[in-house]
């Protein structure tokens, strides 16, 4: 079979995989706020999960997610089930929810849709919704210049009330998740103002209050960037650098993150930075067993979705591409890989289709990811028999371990743009590398 034909089997297979999975014959989308559930009893043994009779295309799907300038660039993707969701980088017009909606109608599973909401230098959303002040004016009841007399009372009480009606407002532009808050102690690793303070303690409260506050009205919360960056010496958008090392970590930088998740955040986000005493030297967090699997789902105990930070930034892709760090962040333990721009998504989801069909991450592993990743899109319970008939089809064409991705939309690449996201322009320069996010104005995961 040639291989044109074998990515337009395999994008066909992974898209009816997906619908089969999760909506029977008739073809209706799932949608996360009318999913319904049936239990059956079985006097032999118990009936297999969606998460574990999804082929090895479909797996791979659910756990990646694409950053983008706009939302059309990943709707085919999403359509044909190679992505799980998108992020978007920039600052977006007002007319964005029409946008979302469109791209996201033909997606068998309703997918993760995030944005950088943290107010200051990093908001995707201004104009649709409002503009926000940063953390450490939310902290210290300030106001920015930008936020048209957007303030608090310096109060966390005041910034999760702020916050919370802010995701109210994103949830009905068709976000449901937030790259935010950020939990780092501390302006370190180029972080700025971004931070909202020095002091763990006060860094927790104002975390775990907007937290919940985000999530009362139905966005998921992904605290970033654990397991914190805030006395990092360098930028990781433009290179790999050490944190301190793990037992002082956990002295202070790693606190609000447990009260974090002690709150009820449903998602983390994992960090380009070395670790020493538990990572290998230079290899970043967010793509270390030790580091996800043992210390944060182990000794910290988190189980919920943990979520890498951008693929395309300058601490991986120096050294790895996207594809590779995909593969490597799944098995370390991520629940989804945040490749950079649509033309980075068949690479990155073949390689993953390989690594999972061929057993490189342990089928048991990549089951538990995909089952958190369905859990938060309410896809719950067995999946119809039509899987299994999907399975077979994909085996006998030869697909099992190949996959398709969108190709490369106009207009979209790995690179991001550097501009500032409140207005909604953009620049680009021309001696950005491809595939390199260039700064925390223009990068999803940041």
């Amino acid at each position: 079979m040639s291989r044109q034909r074998k990515v337009l089997v395999t994008s066909v297979l992974a898209a009816a995989s997906l619908v089969a999975a999760c909506t029977g014959t008739t073809g209706q989308q799932v949608r996360a706020d009318r999913v319904t559930t049936t239990s059956t009893t079985s006097t032999t043994a118990p009936v297999p999960d969606c998460a574990e009779t999804l082929p090895a295309s479909a797996k791979a799907g659910q756990l990646l997610m694409v950053m983008v300038t706009t939302p059309d660039l990943a709707k085919e993707a999403l359509k044909n089930g190679t992505v799980g969701g998108f992020g978007l980088k920039g600052g977006q017009p007002k007319d964005i929810g029409e946008k979302v909606a469109a791209a996201v109608k033909d997606a068998a599973i309703t997918p993760f849709v995030g944005s950088d909401e943290e107010g200051g230098t990093v908001q995707r959303l201004a104009n649709a919704i409002k503009i926000l002040p940063s953390a450490a004016e939310m902290a210290s009841g300030g106001k920015s210049s930008k936020a048209s007399g957007t303030k608090t009372d310096g109060s966390p009480e005041a910034a999760a009330k702020m916050m919370g009606e802010y995701a109210v407002e994103m949830k009905k532009l068709g976000f449901n998740m937030m790259f935010g808050p950020v939990a780092d102690v501390g302006s370190g690793s180029g972080l700025g103002t971004r931070s909202f303070s020095d002091e763990p303690t006060v860094v927790a409260s104002f975390v775990t209050a907007i937290v919940r506050a985000v999530q009362d009205a139905g966005v998921i919360a992904v605290v970033k960037h654990w397991p914190g960056i805030g006395g990092g010496k360098s930028d990781p958008h433009d290179k790999l650098s050490a944190l301190e090392p793990i037992d002082q970590l956990r002295l202070k930088d790693i606190l609000p993150f447990q009260e974090a998740f002690k709150a009820g955040a449903k998602g983390v986000m994992v960090a380009h930075s070395v670790v020493p005493d538990l990572t290998q030297p230079n290899e970043p967090a967010s793509i270390s067993a030790a580091a996800i699997t043992n210390e944060l789902r182990g000794t910290e105990g988190f189980k919920g979705l943990v979520i890498t930070d951008s693929l395309g930034m300058g601490a991986i892709i120096a050294t790895t591409p996207q594809d590779e760090a995909a593969e490597k962040a799944i098995a370390a333990g991520a629940d989804i890989a945040l490749v950079s721009g649509a033309d980075s998504i068949p690479k990155a989801h073949e390689r993953l289709t390989n690594a999972i069909a061929s057993g490189r991450i342990p089928a048991g592993q990549v089951e538990a990811s995909v089952r958190r990743v369905l859990a938060e899109k309410s896809v719950t319970g067995p999946c119809p028999d039509l899987v299994a008939n999907m399975t077979r089809l994909e085996a006998d064409a030869g697909t099992g371990a190949t996959s398709s991705g969108s190709s490369n939309s106009p207009g979209d690449s790995s690179s991001d743009e550097s501009g500032t996201t409140t207005s909604g322009s953009k620049s680009t320069s021309s001696s950005t590398p491809k595939g390199r996010d260039t700064g925390i104005n223009d990068t999803l995961a940041d």
